[in-house]
């Protein structure tokens, strides 16, 4: 993961900093279908974002922080 700073975002593989308007954004969303009714998705995802110099995505937070939030809640 790699964060933003006053300078912009700066990515993780190339080192690129750029400001927020200069990266795609991807958002992933899964559809789950039964007994032809689609069924909400209890996993939130975080926004992907794609480096405009070498092409790779990666999370400005954790994929998996909100999970691990809910389990530590739920172990109090």
């Amino acid at each position: 993961m790699s964060g933003s700073n006053k300078r912009g975002i700066k990515c993780p593989y190339c080192g690129f900093i750029g400001k927020p308007r200069d990266y795609t954004y991807m958002y992933e969303a899964v559809l789950y279908v039964a007994d032809q009714e689609v069924l909400k998705e209890e996993r939130e995802r975080p926004v992907l974002l794609i480096c405009p110099r070498c092409n790779r995505g990666f999370f400005l937070e954790s994929p998996y922080q909100k999970l691990l939030e809910r389990l530590y809640n739920r172990a109090d």
